[in-house]
Order: structure tokens, then C-alpha cells, then sequence
């Protein structure tokens, strides 16, 4: 079983991003084992009401660096959080006015990021093995990424959604094309967090580019969606969808597994949760 004091010491690096699309920072951090060989690269982006630190996420990323990958976490530069505050959501306005295109700008900000000169470990990195992962929401986000930029080479996706839309019923469309917003409550901090009609707009207007059940048969990157079978936030029945969409697309289902795999904020244990384990191994066999 993984533990976080299991094994060699990392390198670690936490820096911020800024888009030529707005001002608001992009958080990123990057873990890897620091020696002479060359790494593939996976770039994780987190969900719906999620953080690039929720949870265990820095004890998944260990993981992953420890197994010979440099592994980098990005924080959505709308997600709520602030480089200050990276596991509250303390900017709800920002929260609330969170695009898909803007989501999107900011993951390629990330991958530019990577294949310039100011990344310090371009000589321990092959660039030709960049994968993506997402979970949730960010899994939709890394397809869309991957449909649009030939520099990413294999996709996960861990219990994704399959529509853009999937926060908006009926009755949320009414409201917020009526009030202008709609509020959310999370369920852990017990927040009512905003959701701006400009979202939505965004969904409308970009309705071509964002819909996946198109898009994902464009995609010749080869693809893994994994999805626990007791997901009761996003059914299992999404990823379903996207393997019959796509062309080269496998599914495994963890047989007992919820939404985060047994992951929870906090998360206070020594050890990885076991689903999470199966999550992760699926993960390195396919992206080996």
C-alpha cells in the first residue's frame, strides 16, 4: 500500500500562470524524482468545486512522481481558490464567471508553459510523451484539450461527465436566463456558490466546440475512461457514453468506487485508499 512517507524524496515546485486572457493567476505545481532520466509529463485538472489540492491529490501526484512521471496540478484560474487560500473558495465572483473558455485558455496557458524555455526541467521531460488527466468536469476539459491540441499524446479520464451541460436542468435555465444567477450549495462547506448567466451563454455560443459527443469522434489520441461504479455525483452511465462515442477509447469501471474514489477533503489517513490505488495503477498501465 502507498504511503505519503513511502519511498525518495521529492522535488517539488509551486508556481503561478497568467493567460493572455485575463489576470486572474493560474496555480500550478510540479513534482518529480530528480535524476538523470528522461520523464514523461502528465498534467492533472481538477473538477467542478475542486482544487488542485482537494483531498489526496498531493498524495496521488507523489505517487505518480515516484513511478517515474513528472506530475503537475493545475488550479483554475476561476476555480474559487486564491494563490493564498488554495483550499477555500474565497472569490465566489470569480467562481461564478468560470467558462469553459476560459477553463480551456487557461490548460493551454499550462501546456505552453511546458514546451517553453522558461520550464526548468524541459531536459528531464519528453515532451513527446505529454498526457493529460482529469477528473469529473476537468475530465470533459482534458477531451476538449486533447480534440484541439495534437501536443497532447494520451488521455484519462476519471469518473468524467459527458455533456457541458451538466449543470444545467430545465429550471436552472429558466432562473438564470430570468435572474442573471443560480447558486449551487456545496455540499462540504455549505456555501451557495454562484453561477453568472454568462456561463451559460458561454455554453450556448460555443455549443459546436463544446459538444463532446461530436468532438471525441474527431479524437485519434489514444483514451482511458475509468469510473467507479457507486459514483452517486456523476454516474458511470457518462463514461459509458463517451467510450461508445469515441473511436479508440477504453473503459474500466472500479466495481464498488464512488465519485472520488475514496478520496475525501480532508483527507487525513496515512494511506491511499484502495480504489484509489486500482485508479492509479489502471492509470500507468495505459499511459505505459
Amino acid at each position: 500500500m502507498y504511503s505519503e512517507n513511502s519511498q525518495e524524496p521529492l522535488f517539488k515546485q509551486e508556481l503561478q500562470l497568467i493567460s493572455n486572457q485575463h489576470q486572474k493567476p493560474i496555480g500550478l505545481d510540479i513534482r518529480l524524482v530528480l535524476d538523470d532520466t528522461i520523464k514523461p509529463i502528465i498534467l492533472f485538472v481538477h473538477g467542478f468545486k475542486g482544487f488542485k489540492d482537494w483531498g489526496h491529490f498531493n498524495m496521488i501526484a507523489d505517487y505518480f512522481a515516484r513511478r517515474g512521471y513528472i506530475f503537475a496540478k493545475i488550479n483554475l484560474s476561476h476555480n474559487g481558490t486564491t494563490p493564498t487560500q488554495k483550499k477555500e473558495f474565497v472569490d465566489l465572483e470569480a467562481f461564478g464567471k468560470q467558462t469553459f473558455t476560459t477553463d480551456l485558455a487557461d490548460i493551454r496557458t499550462v501546456v505552453d508553459y511546458f514546451h517553453s524555455q522558461d520550464y526548468l526541467f524541459k531536459h528531464n521531460t519528453d515532451l513527446e510523451r505529454f498526457y493529460i488527466v482529469g477528473h469529473s468536469k476537468g475530465g470533459l476539459l482534458s477531451l476538449l484539450t486533447a480534440c484541439e491540441d495534437d501536443r497532447i499524446k494520451k488521455v484519462c479520464t476519471w469518473a468524467s461527465v459527458c455533456d457541458a451541460k451538466f449543470l444545467f436542468t430545465q429550471e436552472r435555465i429558466e432562473k438564470i436566463e430570468k435572474e442573471g444567477v443560480i447558486y449551487i450549495e456545496n455540499a462540504r462547506t455549505k456555501q451557495k456558490m454562484p453561477i453568472y448567466r454568462e456561463v451559460y451563454e458561454d455554453l450556448l455560443k460555443n455549443s459546436q466546440r463544446f459538444n463532446l459527443e461530436k468532438r471525441i469522434k474527431e479524437l485519434k489520441t489514444p483514451l482511458l475512461l475509468i469510473h467507479g461504479t457507486k459514483d452517486s455525483s456523476v454516474s458511470s452511465e457518462n463514461s459509458e457514453k463517451l467510450k461508445s462515442w469515441a473511436k479508440n477509447a477504453i473503459l474500466i469501471l472500479i466495481r464498488d468506487a464512488d465519485h472520488t474514489f475514496g478520496g475525501t477533503e480532508p483527507y487525513t489517513e496515512e494511506f491511499l485508499p484502495i480504489y484509489t490505488e486500482e485508479l492509479i495503477d489502471e492509470t500507468i498501465a495505459f499511459f505505459s
